[in-house]
């Protein structure tokens, strides 16, 4: 025989949190749901958001190695750049998703895209990182 199987309740860790991630959504999507319908009426689709998004990510690097190179180690303007360009991408991480559910053009080759792009991205972007920090000898230095 089989016993029928019940749901448990998992309790909220705070809902003072869950509040400030409800507010914080909202006004996120406030703010860029006119570009997710300005995106659905040009016939943007996700997949091209994502790799915007992934190329943004190249781009980051590429200026932390710049500034590896041709900055010096208390010039840090040059990773407030980089920093800034990261940023970028992830908005464009957070609007491909919205932009698929929204657009009724989710699809499962998409949702692996996506994902694949992201930890492409996230690699790329942390190698940038890396070097700059190995080259400004801030990484594992001793003084």
């Amino acid at each position: 025989m089989q016993e029928k199987m019940t749901s448990t309740t998992v309790p909220q860790s705070n809902s003072t949190t869950t509040d400030w991630k409800k507010t914080g959504q909202r006004l996120v999507y406030s703010l860029i749901d006119p570009l997710i319908r300005w995106c659905i009426r040009c016939g943007i689709t996700p997949n091209v958001i994502t790799l915007v998004g992934f190329l943004l990510n190249l781009v980051a690097a590429a200026i932390f190695i710049f500034g590896a190179e041709y900055y010096g180690r208390n010039d840090h303007q040059i990773v407030g750049w980089a920093c800034a360009v990261v940023l970028l991408a992830g908005l464009m991480d957070m609007i491909d998703g919205r932009l698929a559910r929204e657009g009724k053009m989710a699809s499962e080759y998409g949702a692996l895209f996506d994902s694949v792009l992201d930890r492409y991205s996230e690699m790329f972007m942390f190698l940038g990182i890396c070097y700059y920090l190995i080259a400004q000898d801030y990484f594992l230095a001793l003084s």
